[in-house]
């Protein structure tokens, strides 16, 4: 119990952090704290930015604890969506797949519904699709 009331202080942190990266101009201030993020709350950005839906899953199962698995990848859902969009393409068409794809894998897999989630997967497809007209 002592365990995931810590896990859940993480979550709430990360969250905070995320709001905060909101915050900040544009520019280099910006992206250092984006990749911090990555790092205090997921692992290492280089790594998790370019792997592969698959090879971010296998990341991990190899990595996390099974019970903090769905929060962590969450996470990196957020991270990439948030990323994604503020660039350009391809990079941004890349990172909000990987984004939707863990999103939607969550969407099945958790226990819990959430709105925001299926919020996030329509403005995804939103963006995703405006590129195509």
């Amino acid at each position: 119990m002592l365990q995931r009331d810590y896990f859940i202080r993480i979550i709430e942190e990360f969250t905070a952090a995320l709001s905060h990266f909101f915050e900040k101009k544009e520019g280099e201030q910006r992206q250092r704290y984006l990749e911090d993020l990555y790092r205090q709350y997921v692992g290492d950005y280089s790594l998790l930015r370019n792997f592969t839906i698959e090879e971010a899953f296998q990341y991990a199962r190899e990595q996390w604890k099974e019970e903090e698995m769905a929060d962590r990848l969450e996470m990196l859902a957020e991270l990439y969506y948030v990323e994604g969009k503020e660039l350009q393409n391809p990079l941004r068409d890349m990172l909000l797949n990987k984004a939707y794809s863990l999103f939607d894998y969550l969407d099945g897999n958790s226990h819990t519904f959430s709105v925001t989630r299926q919020q996030k997967m329509a403005e995804i497809k939103r963006l995703l699709h405006s590129q195509e007209g």
